[in-house]
């Protein structure tokens, strides 16, 4: 149905002026106005609220299919809604994983009969070159390269780099994993699993001679300067701009790559302010409970964020050290623009019809997810900033804290 949505409306760009984004009935601005053109009319034009496009995290780990006990893409999905992420991009290292056709039709069926946002997912490299054509012949985002891949299946990162799709690079080098088995706290892992492994993968990546790569979860400064070096562009995550490897030695704070010293995340946000990061997202990384409480050598790494992240990040607006537009960069337009997703990420015709109304003044404690992974990093803590409604293709999806309704979900990758 069609519906105009109007109030002070910002995007990357900045103030935009007070009025009205009217949605077609295909989920689309159809044009911007200062008066609502439709009788079905959503206004936010209190003091403190703010209508922006969607945001957009580039990394999750929505689980589902044979992993569905961690997560899966109704309750991940759902997740995102509470956070004001419209659009969320899967990475493909599920059970089956996606490196066949049949494993991404499957992944997609899922995410079509479930997805409470927009959606995209990425294939795996597949074990033989020829199978990479068959891979882009499926709506994907692009291809997601492991640190196992650069040595198991160079001959099929070398012919997905060669096609000019989207190669998004985990930077670390194979042996990665090998060494970090010895470690027994997030100090000694670190140490062990360095910077240098990061930016040497960068290095081992750029000899392939890819046509259009992104270097993911950067959580060191080296990493950032290779890949800006080499043109690339790059996402770094919460945690490695706001967390450092003494925080706690458990596994709740255990991830691939590992948490790095203090120094290290304070220039990583000082990269954000200069503008050298393209983009953020979370790397949610969802685990049972069960999982998590194992031994440190065996329980699995990843830290869950998809309900809560960008709130955490947006305290660096409040206190204004970024402003909300470059906030928008971050978290909207930047990674709609590393996807290639020209109808994302910014207010005016044409634009999917994805919003969130911001509560710029709102307080409040973090205490529960829609997410089925445990926010022990970050219960009770303060948020800043709230997701007060949500619109995805127009369609009322969430509001004032809690789920409305599941809506015509699409995705991206088709959308483009």
């Amino acid at each position: 149905m069609s519906a105009s949505i109007c109030g002070k409306l910002y995007d990357y760009r900045g103030f935009l002026g007070e009025g009205c984004a009217n949605i077609d009935d295909n989920g689309f601005i159809e044009s911007v106005t200062k008066e609502p053109r439709y009788n079905k009319i959503y206004r936010y034009n209190n003091d403190g609220l703010v209508v922006t496009p969607g945001l957009i995290d580039l990394h999750v780990h929505l689980r589902g299919l044979g992993l569905s006990y961690k997560e899966d893409e109704r309750t991940g999905t759902m997740a995102a809604l509470e956070s004001g992420i419209t659009l969320v991009a899967d990475m493909p290292n599920t059970v089956p994983r996606l490196a066949s056709r049949e494993a991404v039709r499957l992944k997609l069926r899922a995410l079509s009969d479930n997805s409470y946002v927009d959606y995209g997912v990425y294939a795996g490299i597949p074990d033989k070159p020829e199978a990479v054509s068959d891979l882009l012949n499926e709506p994907v985002l692009g291809f997601k390269v492991y640190p196992e891949d650069m040595d198991a299946k160079r001959p099929s990162v070398s012919r997905a780099l060669s096609t000019g799709a989207l190669v998004v690079v985990h930077p670390e080098t194979p042996e990665a994993d090998l060494r970090s088995q010895l470690a027994d706290t997030n100090v000694s892992r670190a140490e062990l699993r360095g910077c240098w492994s990061e930016a040497l993968a960068v290095h081992m990546i750029h000899d392939m001679k890819g046509l259009r790569v992104h270097v993911t979860h950067v959580s060191c400064p080296s990493t950032l300067y290779v890949a800006k070096g080499y043109g690339y562009t790059t996402d770094t995550t919460p945690h490695y701009l706001l967390l450092d490897r003494t925080v706690d030695n458990g596994c709740y704070y255990k991830v691939n790559p590992p948490l790095r010293d203090l120094y290290s995340s304070w220039q990583l946000v000082k990269a954000l302010k200069e503008g050298l990061v393209d983009a953020l997202g979370s790397d949610h990384a969802p685990h049972s409970p069960e999982e998590k409480r194992m031994d440190y050598g065996l329980c699995p790494p990843g830290i869950p964020w998809l309900g809560v992240w960008p709130w955490v990040v947006f305290r660096l607006v409040v206190t204004g050290y970024l402003d909300l537009q470059e906030f928008l960069r971050l978290t909207s337009f930047g990674p709609a623009k590393v996807l290639g997703l020209s109808k994302y990420g910014y207010i005016g015709p044409g634009a999917r019809a994805n919003l969130v109304v911001i509560d710029l003044k709102a307080r409040r404690r973090f205490v529960a997810t829609y997410s089925k992974a445990r926010y022990w990093h970050v219960f009770m803590q303060e948020l800043v900033g709230e997701p007060k409604a949500v619109f995805v293709g127009g369609e009322l999806a969430y509001e004032d804290g809690s789920v409305q309704g599941r809506p015509r979900a699409l995705n991206a990758a088709a959308v483009g």
